[in-house]
């Protein structure tokens, strides 16, 4: 492993590093345009030179490889002139459209301008050379203007989504990106030409003139569209949320995020929220108290006795499953998660790239949790045998089977949590409301069996609660409180429950996750504490 020197700092780094990588291990930022973590080099803008010594020239630190005794500097007189005039050649035809363009806070020319330049133009009298504006795209808005043919976008296309949808088009200083006879773009993964695009020259339909960035608060958090898991932020402002963004993980979706996963975040704030507990008497519902409707429940659980069933569901957090299973061991009831009626499946294949055919965030977290105990085949015929008097739903994904109407008609009382209104309520007798993902703490296991944490980004509409904390409710009035009084309290019984979390807790996640050990024949070694 060779060392190098970077700006009178030494480190060590592993063969092939190249020196703007091994830069940002010391925490050193060399600015740059075309380079990306998770994208092969160009090195086509010129922006990351550094001065090594004993090389007459300045180097591109993002295609030049750390070797032993290198000797590097970022910030010299050279290097600060060489940076002021990449920048001033970027800036003579680029439009002065900052106070009208959604890339201002995040732009990378103007980040630059205002740490190396800060300089007059000096073309000010010349027309500068116009490209297309407003060129539509399907997902995706093209501002050729604002372009500094980077490639990143045509990278993304070609290594990631394998599509090479976007090319470099006419010579000279006439070159601009475009789609062959501006076709749109087409492809599930459109909303990453955004966030690869260093400039406001690629821009998402979506999100476009809805909010100026320096105002919005970032929260991390992982996507529930499906069992990748993949890592986000949660971009919003005074409880309303406007994006979501890709958070890099190498591990997991390293810098990209499917459009479908984008959207997530529209479900949050839905005027179909349930936001307050009803109740069913015949074809009315009526509006109730949170803890009226949680007595009701209680008293109907304590009179079924054993003959309560209780249904899980993977899109809820594993602190939601543990809770669940404590009260299912409470009350003897027969439980399970999973709706194995093959016309409730989404009929989406994965796609070799993020989406998988799983679109639940935590299919692998009720695995091992141990939720699939009772079978839902067997739930779903002791309802229609009349053995059920009381049926639990963490979900509403029963309810949505063809067949529900069916069996739930010998079940004289269907409680639910619900999200979102929807016309499969309409099967239940009690409605409680529960919050979204984005609305609460707690971990999601993806396929690779890496355990997640989800953040609370915005606040529950009305009397929304988290799934974990309206079972805890209905156990204290049933007389066995939970011991946690918190999502991360609630977590440590969740390590004690799985020994494949040994060593786990919220700290020990972080923001990437940590991946579950596995169990040998002579038990199992903690993960590290760091």
């Amino acid at each position: 492993m060779p060392k190098l020197t970077i700006d009178g700092r030494e480190i060590e780094v592993a063969a092939g590093t190249t020196v703007i990588r091994a830069a940002q291990q010391l925490g050193i930022d060399i600015p740059h345009f075309c380079w990306h973590p998770d994208l092969s080099v160009d090195g086509n803008c010129r922006m990351c030179v550094v001065e090594i010594e004993k090389q007459a020239k300045l180097q591109i630190s993002c295609n030049t490889a750390a070797t032993e005794g290198l000797v590097v500097h970022t910030d010299t007189p050279r290097v600060r002139a060489a940076r002021r005039s990449t920048l001033e050649f970027l800036l003579v035809n680029h439009p002065i459209d900052c106070p009208v363009c959604d890339q201002a806070g995040e732009c990378y020319l103007q980040d630059q301008y205002q740490a190396y330049t800060l300089h007059d133009a000096r073309t000010e009298l010349e027309e500068k050379v116009h490209k297309r504006k407003l060129v539509d795209l399907g997902p995706i808005l093209l501002d050729a203007e604002r372009c500094v043919l980077c490639s990143r976008c045509l990278r993304f296309e070609s290594e990631v989504v394998g599509t090479s949808t976007l090319m470099f088009a006419n010579r000279g200083n006439r070159t601009e990106i475009a789609t062959f006879q501006n076709r749109p773009i087409t492809h599930s993964y459109a909303g990453n030409l955004a966030d690869v695009c260093p400039v406001g020259a690629l821009l998402s339909h979506d999100f476009r003139f809805k909010m100026r960035v320096w105002f919005l608060a970032s929260t991390p958090s992982i996507c529930p569209g499906c069992s990748t898991g993949c890592n986000v932020y949660v971009d919003q402002r005074d409880g309303e949320i406007y994006r979501l963004r890709p958070r890099r993980n190498p591990e997991v979706n390293k810098s990209w995020l499917c459009d479908p996963g984008r959207a997530q975040y529209k479900q949050i704030g839905s005027p179909e929220r349930v936001a307050v507990a009803r109740t069913r008497r015949g074809a009315e519902w009526s509006a109730v108290p949170l803890a009226a409707a949680l007595d009701v429940l209680a008293a109907h659980i304590k009179g079924a006795g054993r003959a309560l069933a209780i249904l899980g569901t993977p899109q809820a957090t594993n602190e939601d499953l543990r809770a669940l299973s404590t009260l299912a061991d409470t009350t003897g009831a027969r439980l399970d998660f999973r709706v194995g009626d093959p016309e409730l499946k989404v009929r989406e294949l994965e796609d070799g790239i993020l989406q998988r055919a799983d679109k639940n965030p935590n299919t692998q977290g009720a695995l091992d949790l141990g939720i699939a105990r009772s079978g839902v085949d067997e739930i779903i015929a002791a309802c229609r045998r009349g053995e059920v008097a009381v049926l639990l739903l963490q979900g509403p994904e029963l309810l949505r089977l063809p067949a529900a109407g069916v069996f739930l008609e010998k079940v004289p009382f269907v409680a639910v949590m619900a999200t979102h209104n929807e016309p499969a309520l309409e099967r239940a007798h009690l409605i409680l409301p529960a919050a979204a993902w984005a609305e609460i703490d707690g971990t999601f296991t993806n396929y690779q069996r890496r355990v997640q944490r989800i953040l609370r980004a915005v606040p529950a509409p009305g009397e929304a609660r988290p799934r974990w904390d309206l079972v805890g409710e209905l156990l204290r009035r049933l007389g066995a409180p939970l011991a946690a009084t918190s999502a991360r309290e609630l977590f440590g019984e969740v390590v004690r429950a799985v020994p494949e979390y040994a060593g786990l807790d919220y700290r020990v996640l972080g923001e990437s996750g940590r991946v579950a050990i596995s169990v040998g024949a002579n038990g199992h070694s903690p993960l590290p504490q760091v």
